[in-house]
């Protein structure tokens, strides 16, 4: 009597193995980046697209990684959603140095100062009492102690001299942005109730024709004793970061 051959156990069916999802980082990157190439042509609302760029691009280099890993699926995803993202941060960028550039040749053409010449022979950035800026030519004078102001307080009359360059009739007030300081500190313009001799309230605003020279006293409230540093550089300028300054000791 043959022994039954023995039973093998059934052979079970391998495990399918689940396909990786498409990335939600991915999709939702693309979807950043998309917007915000949109927005990034539209002035001052492209702020907004150099945030959802930054956001798009990082949510896309998480995608990339997830898809190189083989966890997730949508490679290609990612990498359009990384191109659209850093494209719309340039495009934003772009949009925005010619926006400011846009302003910036406005603001000289009205002024009188001639766009195509500006840059052509670009004063020193930090001249000493003396100098060009845009717009004018100036020179800080003198800076000596004045009366005391409409609260009592200790005062120092800063004197200039300037030339407008410009085309059109302007004013010190319109071209130059004048600041004194001391100990580091601006200080603020000062109000006379009996004026200093040799004071003129109004001089920082007349107008003077191009090529014409006028005297500018402006009087400052002092803090202390101690030197004053005069600056002078170009009102409203984008493109001209020259100025004029000079320290003077108190007398």
């Amino acid at each position: 009597m043959t022994n039954p051959a023995p039973q093998q156990p059934p052979v079970r069916p391998a495990a399918k193995s689940e396909p990786a999802h498409l990335t939600v980082c991915g999709v939702v990157a693309v979807v950043f980046g998309a917007l915000a190439l949109v927005l990034s042509f539209i002035p001052i609302i492209n702020n907004l697209a150099a945030i959802l760029g930054a956001v798009g691009a990082v949510l896309a280099l998480i995608a990339l990684v997830g898809t190189f890993r083989g966890k997730k699926r949508g490679k290609a995803l990612s990498v359009v959603a990384a191109a659209l993202s850093v494209l719309a941060i340039v495009v934003t960028l772009m949009m925005q140095s010619a926006a400011s550039k846009a302003i910036d040749d406005s603001v000289k053409e009205s002024k009188g100062i001639s766009t195509s010449q500006v840059g052509s022979a670009p004063a020193a950035k930090e001249q000493d009492a003396e100098g060009d800026v845009e717009g004018l030519h100036v020179k800080i004078v003198s800076a000596a102690k004045a009366g005391n102001d409409y609260e009592g307080k200790p005062t120092v009359m800063v004197s200039y001299e300037w030339t407008n360059k410009t085309s059109k009739n302007n004013s010190f007030m319109a071209l130059a942005h004048a600041q004194v300081f001391q100990n580091g500190s601006a200080l603020d313009t000062a109000v006379y109730t009996d004026a200093p001799a040799g004071y003129d309230a109004g001089s920082s605003m007349t107008e003077v024709q191009p090529n014409a020279t006028a005297a500018v006293t402006v009087g400052y409230v002092l803090k202390d004793d101690s030197p004053v540093t005069v600056d002078v550089s170009a009102f409203l300028s984008v493109g001209d970061d020259s100025k004029v300054t000079h320290v003077f000791t108190l007398q």
